[in-house]
């Protein structure tokens, strides 16, 4: 495994990155000589990986047991992490337990927040199974779960000790896993390492089919991304906030759609909405608009809302997003990320973050919601419609 070691502020830790490397995986795990390994993971993965990390940390480390969540965003809540907790201390869980995340970003983020309550923290160690995990969510550390009125509201900052990454986890993936990582790819690279673009363009599939070496560079370049603006600020307040981009419309589009749109897939169609944003505000060239398009467009993603997304439900979640508090506002606007070019973010003060009102927010929300049986290029053509506002 290469291994790259990760620092914000005052916190580090490594991430190894590599394929086929079950066995160093569960070496690295054994050599925490934990009293009982923890190992978090949906019913899914379970079958996948989880019976089996589980039975070769048994024989190789230590006492361990499989602690299994429902799949899925709408388990993503307080009441699954209640749940973990008293099947781990009915195991016997202690302070020398170690929790292993053992999935996608709902899993890291649920065990990551079981692993910051149990006996006020204990030892969190990340083994990501998707695309999302391996390059974003395992990366921060924040650690939330969704509550009633939106997504990653309640929660905390807590660290892991070690990140784990093997690719070869990610051949099990459907390929709809595979496109929703590649929207935070996207995102990475149009709003922080614009360096990425050219090659990435080229490396994007829509078919969801990379090569490993090809997976293991996509996933460097936006280690190296996300360490850009979190170096300097772990919790993600200041300059971190730019791997918001895309996440103020994608967020409401995943809570809209009750599960059934993946969380890259939302982010690229908020992306776009952003662009659609900043040209109407005038601070955005149709150029970047077009440039989303056919980034989110290589990578397999959808440019539009789906049809079983109400534009109306976007729009009431957009009053909740989780920005909020962050920049004074005036009424009825909220905080979004902008761009006027790659790596671009337009500011306020020392904050990458603008107020935009909801209203045209809402509108080009709208402008990007295709009737059923629209085209993509019908669909763009109605955008292209919105004429920008006066710079």
């Amino acid at each position: 495994m290469h291994v790259t070691a990760i620092t914000m502020e005052d916190t580090s830790f490594p991430y190894r990155l590599g394929t086929e490397c079950a066995e160093e995986t569960v070496a690295r795990l054994g050599a925490r000589a934990a009293s009982r390994y923890l190992v978090v993971c949906d019913t899914t993965v379970a079958a996948l990986y989880g019976r089996d990390l589980a039975a070769r940390l048994e024989k190789d480390a230590g006492p361990a047991v499989l602690l299994t969540h429902p799949a899925g965003e709408v388990h993503k809540r307080i009441g699954t992490v209640g749940d973990l907790a008293e099947q781990a201390l009915a195991e016997g869980a202690d302070r020398r337990s170690v929790v292993v995340a053992l999935g996608g970003g709902i899993t890291g983020n649920i065990a990551g927040l079981l692993a910051s309550l149990l006996f006020r923290g204990i030892t969190l160690v990340h083994v990501p199974t998707t695309v999302v995990a391996m390059l974003d969510s395992v990366l921060s550390l924040k650690q939330a779960v969704n509550a009633s009125f939106g997504k990653n509201l309640v929660g905390t900052f807590y660290q892991p000790a070690e990140v784990l990454a093997d690719t070869a986890m990610l051949r099990t993936l459907p390929a709809r896993e595979l496109r929703s990582g590649m929207g935070e790819v996207v995102k990475n690279a149009l709003a922080i390492r614009p360096s990425m673009i050219e090659r990435l363009s080229a490396e994007l599939r829509p078919d969801a089919r990379y090569e490993d070496a090809a997976m293991r560079w996509i996933i460097e370049e936006s280690v190296a991304a996300k360490a850009q603006v979190t170096g300097a600020d772990k919790h993600e307040r200041r300059d971190g906030l730019v791997l918001e981009y895309g996440h103020t419309t994608g967020h409401a589009i995943e809570h809209a759609a009750r599960g059934e749109v993946a969380h890259g897939a939302g982010v690229a169609i908020g992306m776009i909405v952003a662009a659609e944003v900043s040209r109407l505000l005038g601070h955005a060239s149709g150029d970047l608009v077009g440039l989303h398009r056919e980034l989110v467009a290589k990578a397999g993603l959808e440019g539009s809302v789906p049809a079983l997304v109400d534009p109306a439900d976007v729009k009431n979640w957009l009053t909740y997003d989780n920005k909020r508090g962050y920049l004074p506002c005036p009424p009825a606007s909220t905080p979004m990320v902008l761009l006027s070019a790659p790596g671009q973010v337009l500011r306020s003060g020392p904050l990458p973050l603008v107020p935009v009102p909801l209203e045209l927010l809402g509108r080009a929300v709208d402008a990007l919601a295709a009737p059923a049986g629209q085209t993509a290029a019908e669909q763009a053509a109605g955008a292209d419609r919105l004429s920008p506002a006066p710079a």
